[in-house]
């Protein structure tokens, strides 16, 4: 029989003992126990950590699909005088790699006034058809009020914490105190706007409590510009590359701007989110750890408890190697079982994670995220399968590692010393 025949029978067999002498009862019971404990620390280690791993890859997905939708991945914005004939930047720009779209704005600082309240607002004065290019705004404002923000019209958009916090409601006066720049750069008496409230922008977060859109030519007139624009936002195709792109654009424009992107305001977040994940698989590597010196522990009592038995198969022609085989396949058993079992629990967690989270606060009346504080106010999840297939792997591969001392040294049992006592 050739050795390549061979292989497949002898590790069958090996397989077969390996399966006997783990269904066999042991007479020690602890050894049962901890083989079991080995299997639900690797059930248990699977199914949180691929639970935190999908909250992380929501809280990604949201930033990526929800805040960076009304954030502009890249802006330029103008230094001394404004940015003339925008249209044909942008065009230019747009040649660029990973350059989408552009859009103008000229944002204006000011204070809401109502009473005796005064409240700060950053008002961005856009073109609505422009802005729907670069940026999904419109998707979280009333209907019809963007089409309500045209030149002359004086309207404007608030976000809905101003709204909330002074009582306003659509079709109101709303009044802003706009900073003026006097001789040598002092500020001179500011000027006060007055504004016809015909939408809100709900979007959630601080953005709520700041945000305004008015129409570009009205912000004209309150920052003083008479041709041109302040800045312009940009869109781009890889939001993780926006630092690039940005520098990119800076070598190509003419004139003397600032260069901003998103992670320069935003990007605290995703340092979070991606930390959160190194310290994830960090963990991982540890809960694992501590799962296969239960298998270590398990197999060396096994190999203890079954030393007559190695020995008379030793005697009857089992080679060493099929003898380590017995116990690898004996270890590698339990450690799929754990993978098996937390893999299914983790994934039925993982896909019903908001909706397990959102029971939990109403049984117990509590809030996990705040929309006033952050962008989004439920626990967001997104199982992926890769996911599943590191985290499996991962502890097979180290499962298997953590068989192989055992599994030598019960191949090292000299039968004639076990047999002889």
């Amino acid at each position: 029989m050739s050795n390549a025949s061979k292989l497949p029978l002898t590790f069958g067999l090996s397989s077969a003992i390996g399966l006997r002498f783990l269904m066999a009862k042991s007479s020690n019971r602890f050894i049962s126990f901890i083989s079991m404990t080995a299997m639900f620390g690797i059930a248990i280690g699977i199914t949180v950590l691929l639970i935190i791993m999908s909250a992380m890859n929501g809280f990604e997905q949201q930033l990526r699909d929800r805040l960076l939708s009304v954030v502009p991945h890249g802006e330029i914005i103008a230094v001394n005088d404004p940015i003339e004939d925008w249209q044909t930047v942008v065009d230019d720009l747009k040649q660029l790699p990973g350059v989408i779209n552009g859009a103008p704005v000229i944002a204006v600082k000011g204070l809401v006034l109502h009473g005796s309240h005064l409240s700060g607002i950053a008002l961005d004065g856009i073109l609505p058809g422009k802005e729907a290019q670069v940026m999904s705004s419109s998707e979280y404002v009333t209907e019809g009020a963007w089409d309500k923000l045209t030149s002359g019209s004086n309207n404007i958009i608030l976000g809905q914490g101003l709204i909330e916090k002074f009582g306003f409601e659509l079709g109101d006066n709303v009044s802003v105190m706009i900073p003026q720049k006097g001789e040598k750069g002092r500020l001179s008496s500011p000027t006060v706007a007055n504004f016809t409230l015909v939408g809100r922008f709900k979007f959630g977060g601080q953005l709520d409590a700041l945000q305004a859109y008015i129409h570009l030519n009205d912000a004209r007139a309150l920052a003083n510009v008479d041709k041109g624009v302040l800045g312009i936002r940009f869109k781009f195709d890889d939001i993780f590359n926006a630092s690039d792109i940005v520098r990119d654009i800076g070598r190509n424009v003419r004139s003397y701007v600032y260069l901003s992107d998103w992670t320069r305001k935003q990007g605290h977040l995703y340092n979070d989110i991606k930390l959160v994940q190194m310290i994830t698989y960090i963990v991982l590597v540890l809960v694992i750890a501590v799962a296969s010196f239960n298998i270590v522990s398990t197999l060396v009592m096994a190999v203890n408890d079954k030393e007559s038995e190695i020995a008379i198969l030793l005697t009857m022609g089992l080679s060493q190697g099929q003898v380590k085989r017995i116990f690898i396949v004996q270890g590698m058993i339990n450690a799929t079982l754990g993978c098996i079992l937390g893999g299914v629990l983790g994934t039925l967690f993982s896909v019903n994670l908001a909706e397990i989270v959102q029971f939990l606060e109403q049984s117990l009346s509590i809030q996990v995220l705040s929309g006033d504080i952050y962008f989004i106010d439920a626990l967001p999840s997104e199982f992926q399968f890769s996911d599943l297939l590191v985290l499996v792997s991962a502890t097979l591969g180290i499962s298997f590692i953590a068989t192989l001392y055992p599994a030598a040294n019960a191949a090292k049992i000299k039968p004639a010393l076990v047999l002889g006592q």
